[in-house]
């Protein structure tokens, strides 16, 4: 496709996203990356609540669950003795249908999100590089090389969706700002039995550096994180650090499946957004692995940009704007966030190894022992409580929900208020009873009603009877209202949603 609508540089999980999302809504995306094809090892292993629920909306929520498992309990070690034990079971339940910590590899999404963009027609050309691009107001032209043949390309917009060296991010000169972490860290899928629980996270703590086995698809195989010994040379392989796992006497390693060293950087990019081009995911953000957030993050930056795109290839391109100043700001936050929580596991102080080995599991088993902590860590880890507060399209309140807040999960029955986002489209939701004014000028605006009984479901999601509830296509609320009112929502309609469909 010489013309697409939109141009993505990258086909990993954010970009393949980012083009399944489009593609659903009609809009010609032409996707590029010069890999041969697509990523065969686990890399990221974590998928939150908050992607399932993006993956529901696109229908692919049960066969991310086929392809995956969950866990349900955290266990501290620490020099081979279980210190602690947080039960996570559920702990999410109420709250979104995905009420558990999911594992999901970085190879199996992109074959899911892959194999789904095949059966609508989508294809990525891969060993194609994005070697250069310019723009100016009318569109992009960029020049993409495959077996050294350049070709010319013209798109309305360009998403770089292209990795933490992104050739996207440099060609519009936007910094990476921040640092990397000194110590180098490795990864290794392997088979392993021992003392560890094998359907739990363990993280075992010593006085020099922690581990982490996290339980995958398939009998007795873990993913290990882990801190190379100070020293160590590039030419580490897996046997350089078996002796430190053998140290831990809570695991023997039978089979190595992959192995890889890295390091750890907490940067972010200075813009998200030049004129018509865009970056998302480790374009835009890198930062540690604690908490399985960078592949999630990347995975909701092209949700909040996708829709927003789509309604600018339409002729109303106002909502774009908001793309950086919604997603920039939960990027810093992240990266400050994951930055403390990894600097105190991998500081080797004496004072810092006290912490670790003496107080911390103890902390962490009667800190998380009342469910509300647990159900707040669930929360926070999972992104269900990302919100816009500050976005311009973000407005109004009707009973504890904003504008710019996640919509409430209601369930009822088998089904629940979450069916209803899998058009993809600006949405009216009202729990109880739609005022005839409000009937008339949903159809003038061609805008889906959804009412919903106003039950106990309802009440304790904290929505209003009878309130107008206005949906954008990620599920987030743009518009809430007591009571329906025509001026407010006429002023919001005509700002933000000219060309929805």
């Amino acid at each position: 496709m010489t013309n697409p609508q939109v141009l993505i540089a990258g086909a990993g999980p954010t970009g393949l996203m980012l083009a399944l999302w489009l593609t659903r809504l009609g809009i010609r995306v032409r996707i590029v990356d010069p890999k041969s094809g697509p990523t065969r090892e686990t890399r990221a292993i974590a998928v939150q609540a908050r992607t399932m629920e993006f993956y529901d909306q696109l229908g692919l929520g049960e066969a991310a669950l086929a392809r995956g498992r969950d866990f349900h309990e955290l266990s501290i070690w620490t020099q081979g003795h279980l210190r602690a034990s947080v039960n996570l079971d559920g702990v999410g339940a109420g709250k979104t249908p995905h009420p558990n910590l999911y594992i999901l590899t970085q190879d199996q999404n992109e074959a899911l999100l892959l194999s789904h963009l095949q059966t609508l027609g989508g294809e990525v050309d891969w060993q194609t590089e994005l070697t250069s691009f310019t723009q100016n107001e009318d569109g992009v032209t960029a020049t993409l090389t495959h077996a050294g043949q350049p070709q010319i390309v013209q798109a309305d917009y360009l998403a770089g969706c292209d990795g933490a060296s992104s050739a996207v991010r440099r060609h519009l000169g936007v910094k990476l700002s921040g640092g990397t972490y000194p110590q180098r860290f490795y990864v290794a899928d392997v088979t392993a039995s021992g003392e560890l629980r094998a359907n739990d996270v363990n993280v075992s703590l010593d006085d020099d550096q922690f581990l982490a086995f996290f339980p995958m698809p398939g009998e007795h195989r873990h993913r290990i994180v882990g801190q190379l010994p100070p020293g160590t040379g590039k030419s580490a392989t897996f046997e350089t650090v078996r002796p430190q796992i053998d140290r831990q006497h809570i695991a023997t390693v039978e089979q190595v499946h992959w192995f890889s060293t890295y390091r750890v950087h907490h940067r972010v990019a200075d813009e998200f957004q030049i004129g018509r081009a865009f970056l998302l995911g480790d374009a835009a953000h890198v930062h540690s692995p604690v908490g399985g957030q960078g592949m999630n993050t990347g995975l909701g930056d092209a949700v909040n940009l996708a829709w927003k795109l789509a309604q600018a290839v339409r002729g109303q391109p106002a909502a774009l704007a908001t793309y950086g100043s919604e997603r920039r700001p939960f990027a810093e936050s992240l990266v400050n966030t994951t930055d403390r929580a990894f600097s105190s596991l991998v500081n080797p102080s004496p004072l810092a190894r006290l912490v670790r080995i003496g107080l911390m599991p103890s902390l962490i088993k009667v800190l998380t022992r009342p469910r509300a902590v647990r159900r707040l860590a669930f929360l926070t880890l999972s992104q269900l409580r990302i919100y816009y507060p500050d976005s311009p399209l973000s407005a109004g309140q009707a009973g504890e929900v904003r504008g710019g807040d996640r919509l409430p999960w209601v369930p009822d029955g088998a089904s629940s208020n979450f069916a209803a986002l899998r058009s993809l489209d600006w949405q009216v939701h009202v729990y109880g009873a739609p005022s005839p004014e409000l009937l008339t000028w949903c159809g003038q605006h061609d805008l889906p009603l959804h009412v919903f009984v106003y039950g106990a479901a309802a009440k304790r999601a904290r929505l209003l009877e009878d309130a107008f509830y206005l949906v954008r296509p990620d599920g987030y609320v743009g518009l809430a209202l007591p009571e329906f009112g025509r001026s407010a929502a006429a002023t919001y309609a005509e700002r933000w949603l000219t060309g929805h469909r």
